[in-house]
């Protein structure tokens, strides 16, 4: 039977080492693109690694279950809103800061503010459909009248300076009713003093009529005195008919105003005639 066993390997000399690498070292400079053939496949191969560990990557990195999908340029598209829940109570509106109300709708009290600085309320006409106070400030009075859902304040008379026609003038407030309007014309003031027994005023419409005032004491003993009168006027001009009288009669003096349309028939100031 032969004997495989290789021979034991013996040493090369220093001159076979030499020789060799003369050898080896002459066939690298005899062939200048030996060196860069050989380095192409080796960098060449080494991309193909790096791109296979990419895609190994991309595959693995995400969701296991799912293959990563491919990216766009689309924004995500947001969730809907929730239905509102109509059994949620809607809050009451927020009221006006200002505390601004409708002219002429507000009380007394309200209303005369609005006329009178800090004023005070110092006598009320008995109810008749309505109620009729009066108010004052300092050395000013105004009358206020509440009747129909509407207030109306007159502007501010001078309790000591009477004279003229401006205690007389009337406020006038419209209703339209079948075959036009109704108008309400008051007036009022302070009885001077001394004159109570003897003060009497009366007005006269343009209907004919002549409607005198009442009076009421308040808790000064003072006299205040007020007219109150309501009648149809149709649709025509108020303006062509014949002026409104005031008669004031005290001690056997008798003095007659007329009062101007539109101007001694629109006493009040917070709202127009």
């Amino acid at each position: 039977m032969s004997d495989l066993t290789p021979p034991p390997e013996e040493p090369l000399s220093d001159q076979s080492r030499a020789r060799i690498r003369q050898e080896l070292l002459r066939s690298t400079r005899d062939e200048p693109g030996a060196r860069a053939r050989w380095l192409v496949p080796a960098v060449a191969a080494a991309a193909v690694v790096a791109v296979a560990g990419l895609g190994a990557w991309s595959v693995q990195g995400g969701d296991e279950a799912s293959p990563a999908a491919p990216a766009t340029s689309t924004s995500p598209t947001p969730p809907p809103l929730p239905a509102p829940d109509a059994s949620t109570p809607v809050p009451p509106p927020i009221p006006d800061p200002t505390g601004v109300h409708q002219v002429g709708r507000g009380t007394c009290r309200e209303e005369v503010a609005n006329v009178l600085p800090r004023p005070r309320q110092v006598v009320t006409f008995p109810a008749d459909g309505g109620a009729t106070s009066f108010w004052e400030s300092g050395d000013d009075l105004s009358l206020c009248d509440e009747r129909g859902g509407v207030t109306t304040v007159h502007k501010p008379v001078s309790m000591s300076r009477s004279d003229g026609v401006a205690p007389f003038r009337v406020s006038t407030v419209l209703e339209r009713v079948a075959g036009g309007f109704q108008v309400t014309r008051v007036a009022g003031g302070l009885v001077p003093a001394g004159m109570e027994g003897v003060f009497d005023v009366r007005y006269t419409f343009p209907d004919g009529h002549t409607e005198p005032a009442t009076t009421v004491q308040d808790d000064q003993g003072r006299t205040w005195w007020r007219m109150l009168y309501s009648y149809d006027i149709g649709s025509g001009n108020e303006f062509k008919q014949p002026p409104i009288t005031a008669t004031l009669s005290y001690s056997g003096v008798q003095k007659t105003f007329s009062l101007d349309w539109g101007t001694d028939t629109c006493a009040q100031a917070n709202h127009g005639c």
